[in-house]
This record gives structure tokens, C-alpha cells and sequence, in this order.
């Protein structure tokens, strides 16, 4: 696995010094035909590459992306690709040698209410590989480490154990989920990673604690930029949340009034004049069904909208106020710039990729053992 420490962006008003830096992760790596070289992916923050007056748009007078292996060995580095939507960016780097992409892991954040169920869910251990799974079951509580480089030379790795909590962030963007770990903000756009080594997340800054963005979102993003060259979300307009991450209160009256349902989304917030308000979906209402399909979880909601061709998805919805239970038909529009996510905006100007060789790895290996975790194979 390589944690990134991202390279400098120099300017001439600066002195030419540099005026970001933030962590970031290798996720593909190609060998060049014929030239001897491999050039490799970095995913990271696009916090780093904003204008130093905080707008959602990319610096113009980017002199220079310098990228630096923790053996020293610096790189020029290229923006390949940058969305302030979810706050990611893509540089590509050409090196010499082969360098070991991270290993990704998608979650499975389903749990549910079931009183039966939850016992056997919550009562095992999350972090077990399961051969008939490729998802990775993340769980309340659940251990994750985030990873960062340091700043100053020699760039030392940064690790930082804590646990995945259902607290809500500061940041608008409800695709985020939250871990109980400090990072400082030199490991912004680096990799959250669960027991085995595995990336789940990308890390972004908070000063109470750590908002990723599940690896299950940055695929779907991945994916559509690698086949329409550009980057195309889709947008409901609400703010959703896992059922079992309700209220005990609502998850009473929603029980009381649909005991068999188990598992869905929860609409927390209907923007006004969005798709789903004008559907006719409210506040409070939960999402069982999509696209004739059951809906398990968050993740699986975002993912089944993120592969729709459509113009329109057809939902299945309960409201507790009322008892119903409603067919709605929703229209799938395209996420502009003015929906962008603003509170993703920090006050730190710099751009910084650390990237790991086996060395490093082998003493953060070390170390995350002492804390208990099991780095495996993605360390080596």
C-alpha cells in the first residue's frame, strides 16, 4: 500500500515555496510500453487545489506538483483530474520503478433493527474477511486507523486509531461517514484503512474528528470519469442517513406502524424545489425499495442512483405520520456547481503527496500491530 505525501504547488508571489500539502494514496499503477517507466495514480483531497480566495474553482497559475517518495526521491506531478463536488483530485506521477497501488475495499453499512438481528450483527467481529463477501461490514464502533504524512522532512507517517461513530460532521456533504481519529491537516485526501490494511475512506479535516468519504462512492466516481471523461452524479436533493442510525423515537413509531420492516434509507432534510420535494417525498420518510430492487443501506442506495441510465427512478417509500406506503417516481437530475458542497472548504494552502516505499510501510506495519490491528500483505 502507498500512503501519498502530496507534492509542493509553487508560486511566483510566494518566493516560489510552497503553498499546500495533504496526504494522498497510489490507486493504479501502469507500466509504460516500451519506455521503461509505470505511471501511477494518486487520489487525494481537491482541497489542495483550490484558489487561496476558498472558491470551488482550480488554481490558474499552477507552476509545479512535486511529489515525494519517503525515500526522497522527488517528482513532478500532473493534475489529471479535480471535482469540488466531493472534494477529490487524481495526479499522475512517472517514476522508474513499479510502485504498489493500495489495496480498496467497499463497505457494507447495513444493519438491522431487528432486535434478533442485531445482537448476531453487532456480536461479531466485524473485522473477519468473509470469502462469500466482497464487501466489508462497518459497524458502530468498529476500529479504523487514518494515515497521513507528515509535512516536514523526512515525511514520517502518521497514524491515527480510532473508532467508526454515527455522529454527524460539520460538512454538507451527507455522503461523508465519521471516525473517532485525529489527523492534523497535512493528512487531508489521505486513506482511512480498517484492520487488514484495506483503504475504505479518504480522509478529510475536522478538528473534533475524521469525515471520510467511503471507498464505495470514490469507485462510482472513478468509474464514470474513466468512461465518460468526465465527472456526472446524480442528484435528488435530500439528505439521507442508515434507519438504524434514526432516533430511538422514530425508530419506534416507524416500528410500531411498519413492524416488518427492517432495513432502508432515512430522508433527514428534502431541499425545497428539488426532485424528491417535487415527488412528493418528506422529511422523515424511508426509502425500502428502489428501482424494484430492496434497499439495504446507504451505500447501496447511492450506488444503485450513481448506475442509473434513466431520467427517473421509481421509489418505494413508508411514512410513519401516516402509514403509508407510497410508489413515487423521481426525476434524476445532474449535479450543477451551485450544489456543490461549500463547507468543504479549510484554511490551509499547500499541495504535498507522500508516497511510501516498503521500508516506511514495514515500520508503520509495526506500529499499527502494536495497536492491534493486522496489516497483512497490503504492507509488504
Amino acid at each position: 500500500m502507498s500512503i501519498g505525501h502530496m507534492g509542493d504547488i509553487a508560486y511566483p508571489e510566494n518566493g516560489g515555496k510552497p503553498l499546500f500539502m495533504g496526504s494522498g494514496t497510489i490507486v493504479d499503477c501502469e507500466e509504460v510500453c516500451g519506455a521503461h517507466l509505470s505511471t501511477s495514480t494518486v487520489l487525494t483531497s481537491a482541497s489542495l487545489l483550490r484558489t487561496s480566495t476558498g472558491s470551488d474553482a482550480l488554481l490558474n497559475d499552477i507552476k509545479q506538483v512535486q511529489v515525494y517518495l519517503s525515500d526522497g526521491t522527488k517528482l513532478d506531478g500532473q493534475v489529471y483530474a479535480c471535482d469540488f463536488f466531493y472534494n477529490l483530485a487524481l495526479i499522475k506521477i512517472e517514476s522508474d520503478a513499479m510502485l504498489q497501488p493500495a489495496s480498496l475495499r467497499k463497505l457494507d453499512d447495513s444493519i438491522s433493527i431487528h432486535p434478533c438481528n442485531i445482537q448476531n450483527e453487532l456480536g461479531s467481529k466485524s473485522f473477519q474477511l468473509r470469502s462469500h463477501s466482497d464487501l466489508f461490514p462497518l459497524r458502530p464502533g468498529d476500529e479504523v486507523v487514518a494515515l497521513g504524512r507528515y509535512f516536514e522532512e523526512p515525511h514520517e507517517i502518521m497514524v491515527a486509531p480510532g473508532k467508526f461513530s454515527l455522529d454527524s460532521c460539520e460538512f454538507d456533504c451527507k455522503e461523508l461517514f465519521r471516525a473517532k481519529c485525529k489527523i492534523s491537516k497535512c493528512g487531508t485526501g489521505g486513506p482511512l484503512i480498517n484492520r487488514n490494511g484495506e483503504v475504505i475512506g479518504v480522509n478529510f479535516y475536522d478538528q473534533l474528528c475524521t469525515p471520510f468519504l467511503p471507498i464505495n462512492i470514490v469507485l462510482k466516481w472513478l468509474g464514470h470519469f474513466k468512461k465518460y471523461g468526465r465527472f456526472c452524479r446524480r442528484w435528488l436533493g435530500m439528505q439521507m442517513t442508515n434507519l438504524y442510525a434514526a432516533r430511538l423515537r422514530q425508530l419506534e413509531k416507524i416500528i410500531q406502524k411498519f413492524p416488518n420492516i427492517s432495513k432502508g434509507v432515512l430522508v433527514e432534510e428534502v431541499v425545497e424545489g428539488s426532485p424528491a420535494e417535487r415527488a412528493g417525498i418528506l422529511d422523515g420518510d424511508v426509502i425500502v425499495r428502489c428501482a424494484g430492487k430492496d434497499v439495504g443501506s446507504f451505500l447501496e442506495f447511492c450506488g444503485r442512483i450513481w448506475d442509473k441510465k434513466k431520467d427517473s427512478v421509481k421509489l418505494v417509500v413508508i411514512r410513519a405520520t401516516s402509514g403509508d406506503c407510497l410508489k413515487l417516481k423521481v426525476k434524476l437530475e445532474e449535479a450543477s456547481p451551485d450544489k456543490f458542497h461549500r463547507l468543504w472548504l479549510i484554511q490551509f494552502l499547500i499541495i504535498c503527496l507522500f508516497f511510501s516505499d516498503g521500508r516506511s510501510l514495514k515500520n508503520a506495519g509495526c506500529l499499527l500491530k502494536e495497536l492491534g490491528f493486522n496489516p497483512g500483505n497490503c504492507w509488504k
